[in-house]
């Protein structure tokens, strides 16, 4: 890894090369602060377990389940992926009781609407909704037979239709035509209708069964293993974009991968040990996990001959790279110029316009 005299000695030749002899020492002429980068992901496999008592109506087969008789002391094969979610039921041993249903036959019980007939009395005939039967037939009505105070005069025509009872002619009323009542549209007149209820079967389903006559409860146990995956980032903030992007894609990183049975290193330096090792603590209800690191020492180089510049020196395979950014201050600088520069400019244009 890099040290104070390396990262110094990197910043000396990218200033010779832009012609700057200026000479860099600790701590009267240069300042290093070390940031360490560790980047990568832990992927966790959860497991959980829950139990519950089932209930299914009808008949069922749960010969192919997996049976246990404790759960806390059933053990599954150790997950191969854990990447890839999953999920196993089990059925407690002997727990699984079939029942025919008492209150019912196969399901089903008499309507108690019809009283298992299918179908309900009804009247064949209404009062007509026009007349009401009182002058159904200004001649007869209704009767068939010609009344003694029934006028001898004809209706106009359209207002009144010839007789079905005495067939007199435009003296009947036309809804009814003479008869007084009309037909039940419901029954058509045959004096029952179909019950709404069991729609003429003559029995309904059993609630309490659901139809299916008999009932298979047990107890379920389900066991769920979901993979958790954290990406590692650190620090967060305080390394500027461009250093850090560079340093990703062009700096010699030193890679760890371990899992939950693995310990780190013992060459790792305890800078990145103890980084690591924050990572790593486990979660709950977390049965294997794997770690993928990568680490890497970034100097950040500052030199009082050069107070608008910062310098950001890290490993590559041939040599240390140095990349060259603005301080914070010429960054305000820069930035208060610009604006400075479209006030003017929006000024310009106002009084132009």
């Amino acid at each position: 890894m890099l040290n104070d005299k390396d990262v110094l000695e990197a910043v000396r030749r990218r200033l010779e090369g832009r012609g700057d002899g200026v000479k860099l020492g600790l701590p009267d002429t240069a300042r290093v602060t070390w940031h360490p980068l560790l980047e990568g992901q832990i992927v966790r496999c959860i497991e959980t377990c829950r139990q519950d008592e089932r209930l299914h109506y009808g008949s069922i087969d749960l010969s192919d389940q997996p049976e246990y008789d404790t759960l806390s002391r059933y053990r599954l094969a150790p997950p191969k992926d854990l990447t890839r979610a999953q999920k196993v039921t089990l059925v407690r041993r002997g727990s699984v009781t079939e029942r025919s249903c008492d209150g019912c036959s196969n399901g089903k019980n008499p309507c108690p609407r019809c009283q298992g007939r299918g179908d309900l009395p009804c009247e064949p005939s209404t009062a007509c909704a026009d007349c009401r039967g009182a002058d159904s037939c200004l001649r007869c009505e209704g009767t068939g037979h010609k009344i003694r105070n029934a006028p001898d005069s004809q209706q106009p025509a359209g207002e009144r239709v010839p007789c079905r009872r005495c067939g007199a002619l435009d003296a009947a009323c036309p809804t009814c035509c003479g008869r007084g009542h009309t037909t039940c549209m419901t029954c058509d007149g045959r004096g029952v209708r179909d019950c709404p209820e069991c729609d003429r079967a003559g029995t309904v389903l059993h609630q309490s069964c659901q139809g299916a006559g008999r009932t298979v409860t047990w107890t379920e146990a389900t066991i769920s293993r979901t993979p958790m995956t954290e990406p590692v980032k650190h620090p967060k903030a305080g390394v500027p974009y461009p250093a850090r992007e560079l340093a990703r894609t062009s700096g010699k990183w030193h890679r760890v991968r371990l899992t939950d049975k693995e310990t780190l290193p013992k060459d790792l330096t305890d800078e990145f040990r103890n980084l690591a090792q924050s990572y790593l603590a486990p979660h709950e209800d977390e049965i294997g996990r794997e770690a993928t690191f990568k680490y890497l020492r970034l100097a950040r180089v500052e030199a009082p001959q050069h107070p608008h510049r910062v310098y950001y020196v890290f490993p590559t395979n041939t040599s240390p790279q140095v990349v060259v950014l603005p301080s914070q201050q010429r960054t305000w600088q820069i930035t208060a110029a610009a604006l400075g520069a479209l006030l003017v400019l929006f000024l310009l244009l106002r009084l132009v316009s």
